[in-house]
């Protein structure tokens, strides 16, 4: 790869570990289920800017399959993917989901295999092991699921707040794991399409980011319908959570995607995914200085195993 691509690659994953941390500041002032509307506004508005910039007058060639693969891909991880993951930044914090879900290259390359007809190596099969490791590191370590201190610093035992604690952070693994899953899958899909298409990076996540505001405006309208509680009134939040929601959709899906993209356009996606996945390191370091966050010495060597995992499997 040559130091552009390296480079390139190296600036999703600030991207991607930006983004979480945005989410979180906005999750100070709304739900869970507010942020993909808001996020889908500027995702599409990047994109619609980059069209008209470097892509002007020109619509990509959509055909019946190539659309019903869109909505799928678009649903499975921009929709449900990241409805997961910010769940799971609620309950565990952003630098505990973004190291669990970077376990998503060990489904990427099983996917792979179908889709795209990459071989299983011995590489693999290690970095599952690492990845899986690091995971049940994270899972079981006790550090922060059966301690609580008090002002003064000194530990006080509870075990119904250590029970709560417990339950809270195999909440927040699973849904973590659930967004690395509907990644995963993703990617190859991503791939498939803009081959099959004949569609730019641009193209491509332009159209994703049409079908995703239509989805999670529909979704958002459905909700207040059914289960209005579910969601809050945006319009009353703060300027600065708005601020930091639509940053996230353009720092996040918009020109993150469109840069990754290109990235896996021109190179492997067995060489890309190694880069980006070193984005968990940057989102705990973001974490501590704004939101105070740590994680154990247990806890870092599990992120640790997770991302040595997710690059071996990528190699």
């Amino acid at each position: 790869m040559p130091v552009w691509g390296f480079l390139l690659s190296m600036l999703v994953a600030l991207m991607w570990a930006v983004s979480p941390v945005l989410m979180k500041e906005g999750l100070k002032f709304c739900m869970p289920n507010d942020i993909q509307p808001i996020r889908s506004v500027s995702f599409l508005v990047s994109t619609a800017i980059l069209m008209l910039a470097f892509q002007p007058g020109r619509m990509p060639h959509v055909t019946m399959p190539l659309f019903a693969g869109l909505v799928g891909s678009t649903a499975l991880s921009t929709l449900l993917g990241d409805l997961l993951y910010t769940y799971s930044i609620q309950r565990i914090g952003a630098s505990l989901a973004v190291s669990v879900s970077s376990g998503y290259p060990l489904i990427t390359a099983v996917v792979s295999i179908s889709l795209l007809g990459e071989h299983v190596t011995a590489l693999v099969w290690f970095g599952t092991f690492l990845i899986i490791s690091g995971l049940l590191v994270i899972k079981f370590d006790s550090s922060l699921q059966e301690k609580m201190k008090t002002p003064a610093g000194y530990v006080l035992p509870d075990r119904e707040e250590a029970a709560k604690n417990r339950a809270n952070m195999t909440k927040g693994i699973a849904l973590a794991l659930g967004s690395a899953v509907c990644s995963g899958i993703n990617i190859p899909i991503v791939k498939l399409l803009m081959v099959e298409g004949g569609w730019s990076p641009t193209e491509s996540y332009f159209l994703r980011a049409a079908v995703f505001f239509a989805m999670a405006w529909g979704l958002r309208e459905a909700q207040h319908r059914v289960a209005p509680k579910s969601i809050s009134q945006i319009e009353k939040m703060p300027a600065i959570a708005w601020a930091a929601l639509l940053a996230s959709g353009v720092i996040g899906i918009g020109l993150s995607g469109v840069l990754f993209g290109k990235c896996i356009q021109e190179f492997p996606v067995s060489v890309v995914t190694p880069i980006t996945a070193s984005s968990p390191f940057m989102t705990a370091l973001l974490s501590k200085i704004f939101f105070k966050e740590t994680l154990s010495r247990v806890q870092y060597a599990g992120v640790a195993l997770v991302i040595a995992g997710s690059v071996s499997v990528s190699l």
